[in-house]
């Protein structure tokens, strides 16, 4: 209902009401009509999110993210780009999807949780630290929390990557798990070797 037609809708109203009461009884209405006070329509524009962030990965890899949407439904593109500013690995997740980002309301606690999504909360480490995978088993043996191949990686070429060594680094992909990407070297491209599963 409009305010016109709440205030005409009023028992007893007149016009010999004056310019005071009038003033009084619009303020009411717009109070009790759940319409947003200027404080409120501020706080509702400042939960639009445009935000990046960007944080050096492998020495001379750069992961930038990127957010767009509100605050606390935001979509994060992640585009890393090699020394030459090739893109070597780029995906997009909603932030709702993502452990870390619950408690995100506005554009600062985004930029907090941005940098300890691309940092903090990365793990740098190399391709002999996966889990074993023996051979005949389903996947490889991780104890109690799973590590989930690749599809389309075999046994054989899981344990070759293992065997080599190479720098990897593992990045929050979800809510109970975060993704592991190789850096080969002839290979202008991080590759995902699968998914490490954590305590939730």
């Amino acid at each position: 209902m409009t305010i016109g037609k709440r205030i005409a809708a009023l028992s007893g109203f007149s016009s010999s009401i004056n310019g005071a009461v009038m003033l009084a009884v619009l303020l009411l209405g717009l109070f009790s009509s759940g319409a947003p006070t200027p404080a409120i329509a501020q706080q509702a524009a400042a939960s639009e999110c445009t935000v990046s962030v960007e944080q050096a990965w492998l020495d001379d890899m750069v992961a930038s993210a990127h957010v767009s949407g509100a605050c606390d439904a935001a979509t994060i593109d992640l585009v890393v780009h090699d020394g030459v500013d090739e893109v070597v690995w780029s995906a997009s997740y909603a932030s709702g999807d993502l452990f870390g980002f619950d408690e995100v309301v506005d554009v600062d606690t985004m930029q907090m949780a941005l940098s300890d999504w691309l940092g903090d909360y990365v793990e740098i480490t190399s391709s002999a630290g996966l889990p074993e995978w023996p051979q005949g088993a389903d996947m490889p043996d991780a104890g109690e929390f799973p590590f989930y191949v690749e599809e389309g990686v075999s046994q054989s070429d899981y344990e070759q990557l293992r065997a080599a060594d190479y720098p990897m680094i593992c990045y929050i992909q979800g809510r109970e798990s975060t993704l592991c990407l190789v850096r080969q070297p002839g290979i202008n491209a991080l590759t995902s070797v699968g998914a490490q599963s954590f305590p939730g």
